[in-house]
């Protein structure tokens, strides 16, 4: 049970239910006792024995018959309850669990999603968590019952006669070695179950997402058939658990029949000796005793059933302990959170060295700049010279070196992290759009905002124009990812959320690669009011773009190679220099075209 250790606090949080729930269990095993019971003491005084039962008198088969009725529906009130209350809790506590698993996986870095895929983390919060409150639910609720059920079973049992009682229990003991022996391989089997599911959602994840590309090189059979393997080892892996399943529940059904055969020919040859209750064992007596041993029965086969749940969970459970036990590499830090009543956005980076985990070369080196309040920074140079991992630091998705990033003087890992996040805006070079409104996707971050800001944003981005071509302006819903939006849109509508948050930092990370060259110039212009007023860093390949900055960064490999205003690095002929007219060079040909 120490795998469900984490349940331990969401159960607490019901325990008033589940103490109800528990009386309702009590209560309910302990009239299905009586009924059965009472059951043989009306069969016996419808002298089904070789005479009437010596002393009945007249009426008594009626009033036991009317008790019988009485406390059987009693006990299904009980039941019910019991199931309404238990079962209830398993959904609350799914609830929370599901919840809290949400909430944990919000709080983690880049590096863990690099590590679980999308698909793996939607079937452990789906499937496996399903597994978890099967245990909590039903498979508690039936361990629970026969353990009420049987001591009450085995005490009247008793009473009617010990020694057949032993023999209706020794077979049982079977159970002990048959559990033992399947539980393991149970458990081990479920888990590469599951793992195969986590595979299945992944696969069609990715398929889902990149359904353009696969049908733009017509790879739809070579997916089709990957998916197939992948359902076939699925089949394969449910059908290895289901032959155990299928070996053990026999295997209990040959113990249970054992038991009810052995049942039948001692309680037969009792009732001919006279042997057991004092009086003599009658008909009522043994059917009594037979109802109260098949009143287990169910429990006790179901135990296979139950078994199975245990292990499923405990397997699930394992997968989202996992989860659970990741903790993020970005936090608060542990010295004295700084409280600062407006960030101004001055920006300093000194001697930074930056390698990505797992990495073995730095993506940034010795890196080292200043961008004063209010000022733009903007950065250039080829693929992977580290330009979108400076952004990435800023937006506190990485943690830098101590002491390497300063924003307003403070070290940028003594910063609250929500605090800092929220007065920093990130436009990515993939940027994301939610399954929702246009509306509500530009103000995300500001969803209180008054009428006429997400047009005044969309204006500045602009995307007006476009959203009021769409038949539903900016009520129109978008698919998943904005699918039914141009990429140049998506990135407009991402720079629209992001000013629309109204950030003391605002990072632009090649934010207008996606549009053409007279767009890009329209946003420029109307950006220009925005960037006045905030630090902006500016992230671009194209020089046209970069050029409107304060100060400029040259990336290669990391490292600074060059740097100053636009016209200094025109006039020093470099890599900068170079690169500006080669793009002015391409831009006078297609415009000649």
């Amino acid at each position: 049970m120490n795998r469900f250790a984490r349940l331990i606090p969401l159960i607490r949080r019901n325990r008033a239910t589940l103490a109800v729930g528990a009386v309702a269990l009590l209560l309910a095993n302990f009239l299905d006792v009586q009924v059965l019971v009472l059951l043989g003491r009306g069969i016996d005084l419808l002298g089904w024995e070789m005479g009437p039962v010596s002393g009945a008198k007249p009426g008594i088969l009626g009033a036991v018959l009317a008790t019988i009725v009485c406390v059987a529906m009693a006990g299904a009130m009980a039941r019910f309850w019991m199931r309404r209350l238990i079962i209830g809790v398993s959904r609350h506590i799914e609830f929370d669990l599901r919840n809290d698993l949400f909430a944990h996986l919000q709080k983690m870095s880049p590096s863990f999603y690099q590590k679980y895929p999308t698909g793996d983390l939607m079937a452990r919060a789906t499937n496996d968590l399903e597994a978890v409150r099967l245990v909590v639910g039903p498979a508690v609720m039936y361990v629970c019952s026969t353990g009420v059920m049987l001591p009450m079973s085995v005490y009247q049992m008793i009473r009617i006669s010990p020694s057949l009682t032993l023999i209706s229990c020794l077979p049982l003991l079977l159970i002990v070695p048959l559990f033992y022996f399947f539980s393991s391989r149970i458990h081990r089997r479920f888990m590469v179950v599951q793992e195969t599911y986590s595979a299945i959602s992944t696969r069609v994840q990715e398929a889902l997402t990149g359904v353009r590309v696969i049908k733009a090189y017509a790879r739809e059979d070579s997916e089709a058939g990957r998916f197939e393997k992948l359902s076939e080892q699925f089949v394969d892996e449910n059908v290895r658990l289901t032959l155990l399943q299928a070996l053990f529940i026999p295997m209990l059904g040959f113990v249970v029949g054992s038991t009810l055969l052995a049942l039948i020919w001692a309680g037969s040859t009792m009732i001919t000796r006279g042997a057991g209750v004092a009086g003599g064992l009658t008909q009522g007596h043994l059917i009594s005793f037979f109802l109260l041993l098949m009143a287990n029965i169910w429990p006790l086969a179901a135990i296979g059933w139950v078994f199975s749940l245990f292990e499923r969970g405990s397997a699930s459970m394992k997968r989202i302990d996992e989860l659970f036990e990741a903790s993020p590499d970005v936090v608060d830090s542990d010295n004295v959170p700084v409280r600062v009543e407006k960030m101004l956005g001055r920006i300093e980076v000194h001697d930074l060295t930056f390698t990505y985990p797992g990495a073995e070369r730095p993506a940034l080196r010795d890196l080292d700049v200043t961008v004063p309040a209010g000022r733009t920074l903007g950065l250039t140079g080829p693929v992977g010279s580290g330009k979108s991992t400076l952004a990435q630091i800023l937006a506190r998705r990485y943690n830098p070196p101590r002491v390497s990033v300063l924003v307003d003087g403070v070290d940028l890992l003594d910063w609250p992290l929500a605090e800092y996040r929220s007065q920093v805006g990130i436009v990515d070079q993939e940027p994301f759009v939610f399954s929702d409104t246009i509306r509500a996707n530009i103000l995300y971050a500001v969803p209180d905002s008054t009428n006429g800001t997400a047009e005044s944003m969309a204006g500045i981005a602009q995307l007006a124009k476009d959203v009021e071509r769409l038949p539903g302006s900016y009520e129109t819903m978008l698919g998943e990812r904005g699918i039914n939006l141009s990429g140049g849109q998506r990135q407009r509508a991402a720079l629209a959320r992001a000013i629309a948050a109204d950030p003391e930092i605002l990072i632009l990370d090649d934010a207008l690669a996606a549009v053409d060259t007279h767009t890009e110039e329209e946003i420029l212009r109307g950006l220009a009011k925005v960037m006045r007023d905030r630090t902006t860093l500016l992230i671009s390949h194209r020089i046209r773009t970069v050029s409107i900055a304060d100060h400029i960064l040259y990336l290669e490999d990391g490292c600074v190679v060059e740097q100053g205003t636009h016209a200094e690095l025109l006039s020093m002929g470099g890599r900068y220099a170079a690169l500006a007219r080669k793009q002015q060079l391409a831009e006078e040909i297609e415009a000649t075209a």
